[in-house]
């Protein structure tokens, strides 16, 4: 590694003779789930063990049932009523409209959080500036794109101290020693972006800079994608290759998802809170305190309150060595490679010995190969420089590997309630294989055990998931009477699927509230669409309008004050709310 020249070395020989590379081939994968083939992250170091825990993607069985367009309408129907509340002076109608749009949004996963949707961000960010006005705020964006303000008060001092101890020291050094091979490629892609530079150490309390970083929370990579936000800008996960796993490729997607977060919120803390643990979360916790001081916002998850801190921590002892009486070594030096596109598979192993050069070395500057072999549709290899019109010459000789990749293997926290039989039926799976992949051997699990479960297996070059998420096919699902609720659904999910709404479904199962559980069947509302565009069946749902009054609603749908009355049970005809939904009975 030490034999090879700077990074900068590298982009004055390309420049001037140009990249011995042939045309590459265009690589169209289907997603999967998260790899165990990787280098999971040490448990016993804060550095290289930062808490993701609410990184973790949702797997409840009706995720993928969710219609995410209709939601995102909805959620635009509920704030133009919170406007048209706030233009009337009704603070209160304004602020409780918009809890509903994020208990709207909240109720999808994080996986359809960061799913590509035009619209979603104008929302959020037009939500947040909505927030300001509820709370009589007149917000001044002192922070620019240029820098981050490095605060220094007593919870950042607290992070201080503990990294200086001994142990963690070493490990904020090892990785400091680390950042050497990416940091000039780093520093270049935030000179593009035109953010703060302070952003370079950040992979340190996200991987510390270990490319092949793996977390439980299907996190992976110096800067711990997981795998929907890594989809959403542009990393690609197949059985051979993961892209959040290649620093030059996760860089620019991490920069460009943390410039959005700052276009959001114009405030680097509040951007780098979101980047941790969402957007939702961060807005839903603006919207309770009617604040923007990150310092403020008591109620975001613990792992959240302390990673601005510690970034902010490790700003200070890296800038400011000498103060705090650290000593930086020398950091390894970058790769020098040059790219060569390999048409067939090939092992990392045969390759490194055509080439008379350490295998680890040709896997390091290949990190995103997940199992050592090239994909067969074709693959842009990294080499030394100088290396690639030797491989080239060499390529008939290296022979085709006939590796298929593993089984996926998935993740799963033990909840309150679960048991073995219960996780098995869930997976499709047998309480005696996650036994053995678990090396449990009788039935006690433990609330917050982590769990290997099955995920999914290859075939035909195409991931198939072999957990079916639902069996019913649309026309089924439109002409169902009744559904059996399982494990991880909700009222708001089995609406959705079956195109009806929680007040329908409630009424007609006669539920008090929200809570349903597994096994219980459901009645459900056989419904349509007429010319107005409303719900057809036996409930209606209908949101109120400025001007209405339950008499005016009665006439217009032609039925009776006291039949209304008795469907609303709860609802006041005095404290009627623009944009409530109230039942319409059939």
């Amino acid at each position: 590694m030490d034999r090879y020249l700077p990074f900068i070395s590298l982009a004055l020989l390309i420049g001037c003779a140009g990249p011995r590379t042939i045309e590459p081939a265009s690589h169209t994968v289907p997603p999967t789930i998260v790899v165990e083939e990787a280098v999971h992250i040490d448990s016993g170091n804060e550095l290289s063990a930062p808490d993701l825990t609410l990184k973790n993607i949702a797997l409840a069985d009706s995720v993928l049932t969710q219609d995410f367009g209709s939601l995102l309408d909805d959620a635009r129907t509920r704030y133009n009523s919170a406007i048209s509340a706030l233009g009337q002076a009704d603070t209160t109608a304004a602020q409780e409209t918009v809890d509903e749009v994020l208990g709207l949004l909240i109720h999808l996963s994080d996986d359809a959080i960061h799913t590509k949707h035009p619209g979603l961000t104008i929302l959020l960010k037009q939500l947040l500036e909505l927030m300001d006005r509820i709370h009589g705020q007149q917000h001044e964006f002192i922070e620019r794109k240029g820098s981050i303000t490095q605060v220094l008060n007593r919870t950042v001092q607290r992070r201080i101290n503990l990294y200086l101890d001994q142990k963690r020291l070493d490990g904020l050094i090892a990785a400091y020693q680390r950042s050497g091979l990416y940091i000039e490629m780093i520093r270049k892609e935030i000179a593009l972006h035109g953010l703060p530079r302070e952003l370079q150490w950040l992979p340190i309390i996200e991987s510390g800079f270990k490319s092949r970083a793996y977390s439980w929370a299907d996190a992976a990579g110096i800067w711990q994608f997981i795998y929907d936000t890594g989809r959403r800008y542009g990393l690609n996960r197949s059985g051979w290759v993961d892209d959040r796993m290649d620093p030059y490729k996760a860089t620019p997607a991490a920069l460009g998802y943390l410039s959005d977060l700052y276009d959001m919120f114009d405030d680097w803390f509040l951007a780098l809170a979101a980047y941790n643990c969402g957007e939702m979360r961060v807005l839903r916790e603006i919207n309770r305190t009617g604040t923007r001081d990150f310092w403020r916002l008591r109620r975001l998850p613990r792992e959240t309150r302390n990673y601005v801190p510690k970034f902010l921590a490790v700003l200070h002892i890296l800038e400011n060595p000498d103060k705090y009486g650290v000593v930086l070594p020398q950091t390894h030096k970058p790769y020098l490679f040059e790219e060569v596109e390999i048409g067939k598979s090939v092992t990392l192993k045969n390759v490194a010995d055509h080439l008379k050069m350490p295998q680890d070395e040709l896997k390091a500057m290949n990190s995103s190969i997940r199992y050592g072999v090239t994909p067969p549709s074709g693959f842009l290899l990294r080499v030394p420089l100088g290396a690639g019109l030797t491989l080239l010459g060499n390529i008939d000789e290296i022979p085709e590997s006939r590796f298929n990749p593993p089984p996926e293997i998935r993740k799963y926290r033990v909840r309150r309630g679960d048991t073995l039989g219960h996780i098995a039926r869930r997976y499709r799976t047998s309480v005696s294989r996650i036994r053995r992949m678990n090396r449990i051997r009788g039935n006690l699990i433990r609330i917050g055990q982590v769990l290997r479960v099955p995920g999914r297996r290859y075939n035909n070059k195409l991931w198939v998931n072999n957990v079916s998420r639902r069996n019913d096919s649309p026309q089924a699902a439109e002409n169902a009477n009744s559904h059996t609720v399982r494990r991880g659904d909700t009222l708001i999910q089995i609406a959705r699927y079956y195109t009806t709404t929680v007040m329908a479904l409630k009424q007609l199962n006669g539920l008090r509230s929200d809570t349903i559980y597994p096994r219980q069947v459901l009645r459900l509302t056989k419904t349509g669409k007429n010319s107005d565009g409303r719900i057809e069946g036996s409930a209606v749902t209908y949101n109120i309008r400025s001007g209405d009054t339950l008499t005016r609603i009665a006439n217009i749908f032609k039925v009776s004050l006291s039949a209304l009355r008795r469907a609303n049970p709860n609802l006041q005809a005095r404290r009627l709310r623009i944009g409530q939904p109230i039942i319409i009975p059939g």
